[in-house]
């Protein structure tokens, strides 16, 4: 191998293990404080809210659905759409026999409708809830140098559960996040990129985005900034509010996650999906050493790697030769 593809495995094995930890470690950290008002956080955290992770944290639904997708990725990422969702489909069966993590009605339902034979283009049920986009990143690293699959996939793969279009450009907009933060774009500069991707299809969730990026370059604090776009249970808030933590602390991965959960709302998917999209965009030397040492399941997550990494250069080369 040459120095300069060297180089180039090592920069893509450091973001893919800073999406793979940037997402768990968020996801862990929020995983105590969901469903908490910022007061009550307060109360039991301290002024500042949550801040660390302690010993042995183990992540919620996020994360395992996450590593759902994943497994079907390494299934099919090469193949056709229709096959690759096959698969997901299946894996997505499979899941409801892993230990429930705090998944939601939708993914669950859809899930079951899976069992018992509904086709997976069927399955979705006309929710927007924020559980196709906490999964969706890592589609964002497979498919990083083919943006029309990657585009498609997203969409495909969240609709196998959330058809509602809010949760559509949601998707969407969750996975080609991470694309444009592999590819060096800082979140400032992926506003127009994701306006255009996510188009017509959802004027709920183009103006939530446009509303975060507002409040992001306002002289409001984070804690009224966040307040006003909401609480993060549907999907068009979940992505304001992770995308307005990314706008406020690009270069801090830790500042961005902390800001993510210490809200009234959905703490877990809204620091997962920023601790996602800084990861890949800043490397794993951006998370935590403490944070990474305090997760319970590592492991699994240092296993995915490898295996990842290789099907990313895969559909990557596929794609060149194509």
């Amino acid at each position: 191998m040459s120095k300069e593809n060297m180089q180039g495995t090592q920069d893509s094995e450091s973001k893919l293990r800073g999406y793979l930890f940037g997402t768990a470690c968020a996801d862990a950290l929020g995983r105590p404080v969901e469903h908490l008002t910022f007061e009550k956080i307060k109360e039991k955290y301290g002024e500042q809210g949550i801040l660390e992770l302690p010993p042995e944290s183990p992540w919620t639904d996020d994360t395992q659905l996450m590593l759902v997708l994943a497994r079907g990725l390494l299934e099919g990422a090469e193949l056709e759409l229709t096959e690759l969702m096959d698969k997901i489909a299946k894996d997505l069966v499979i899941w409801l026999d892993e230990p429930d993590l705090g998944a939601g009605a939708t993914t669950k339902g859809a899930a079951l409708s899976l069992k018992d034979g509904i086709h997976w283009n069927e399955s979705g049920l006309n929710s927007k809830t924020c559980g196709s986009l906490m999964r969706v990143g890592i589609l964002g690293f497979i498919f990083s140098n083919d943006a029309e699959k990657l585009i498609e996939a997203a969409s495909l793969s969240g609709r196998i559960t959330h058809n509602h279009p809010t949760a559509d450009a949601a998707s969407i907009a969750g996975a080609y996040a991470v694309k444009l933060a592999l590819d060096g774009i800082p979140p400032r500069d992926m506003f127009l990129p994701i306006l255009k991707v996510t188009e017509g299809i959802s004027d709920e969730f183009t103006e939530a985005i446009k509303h975060s990026y507002g409040l992001a370059h306002s002289n409001l604090s984070d804690k009224d900034a966040l307040q006003k776009i909401g609480q993060g249970w549907y999907a068009d808030e979940t992505f304001a509010l992770a995308y307005f933590c990314i706008l406020r602390y690009p270069d801090d991965y830790k500042k961005a996650v902390q800001t993510g959960v210490n809200i009234t709302g959905d703490s877990d998917s809204v620091a997962s999906v920023a601790g996602g999209i800084l990861g890949a965009r800043l490397g794993i030397e951006a998370v935590p050493i403490s944070w990474i040492e305090a997760l319970n399941g590592k492991e699994i997550l240092e296993e995915m790697v490898v295996p990842l990494l290789e099907k990313y250069f895969e559909v990557s080369e596929n794609k060149a030769m194509s």
